[in-house]
């Protein structure tokens, strides 16, 4: 072999080599440094929570949770809050525990307010549905009955939403509902219609056929009671 080809062999093998140390050379790799991102410190809004008392009842038994319960009825009475505080209106829930129908007498409620100034007191319900005071509601044996009570002088008229009740009164001090029902047995009787509430014996069914229009009335018998509930408040 003469020198030109010796070089040549030497040539192939250095390229080689160097073809190999490249293929098996690591990869070096781009280190990406990341900047720092300056992070604000969190938007907190400001919070005012209103603390929300309980209503107690006192009398005519200490509840914690304004509850009491007799023969006639079971009644849970609480206190409703808006964003201005504790308004003047007590929702309350009445069950009818007793085996006849016993009639809620608005009329003859009322409320003593803290300042010491007995008003009468209006029914939510009534105002919700009819827009009038309410005057007397019956309650079925077993029945519930879902509304609120609102003292006449803490009560507004408005256009629009239509009524509002007052706030910070109930809370400064002690107070009293009282409540009047009219319970009891009652015998059914039968009268003509457009003749009111007198009794009119000819009209009885005596087996010849039933009455002009099925007509019929309820008349309370001497049995029949008004009782009045007191019940005493107060809010802590």
């Amino acid at each position: 072999m003469d020198d030109l080809g010796k070089v040549a062999v030497i040539a192939a093998i250095m390229g080689a080599i160097l073809l190999v140390g490249v293929i098996l050379a690591p990869t070096e790799r781009a280190t990406v440094v990341q900047e720092p991102v300056a992070v604000g410190e969190p938007i907190v809004e400001e919070v005012t929570i209103l603390q929300e008392d309980s209503l107690e009842m006192l009398d005519p038994v200490y509840s914690e949770k304004a509850v009491f319960q007799d023969g006639t009825i079971r009644i849970a009475f609480d206190a409703s809050y808006t964003d201005e505080g504790l308004e003047s209106r007590i929702p309350f829930w009445i069950h009818n525990v007793s085996g006849d129908v016993i009639n809620i007498l608005w009329d003859r409620c009322s409320i003593q307010l803290p300042n010491g100034n007995t008003v009468k007191v209006l029914s939510e319900e009534s105002l919700t549905y009819f827009g009038a005071p309410g005057g007397t509601i019956s309650i079925a044996s077993s029945g519930d009955l879902f509304d609120a009570v609102i003292p006449v002088s803490e009560f507004v008229w408005e256009e629009d939403p239509g009524w509002s009740v007052s706030t910070g009164v109930l809370d400064a001090g002690t107070f009293t509902f009282v409540l009047a029902i009219e319970c009891g047995e009652a015998r059914p009787a039968k009268i003509m219609p457009g003749r009111g509430q007198q009794m009119i014996e000819e009209d009885c069914d005596d087996g010849k056929g039933p009455l002009p229009f099925g007509k019929t009335i309820e008349l309370p018998s001497e049995g029949r009671n008004v009782v009045y509930y007191t019940f005493r408040f107060v809010v802590r």
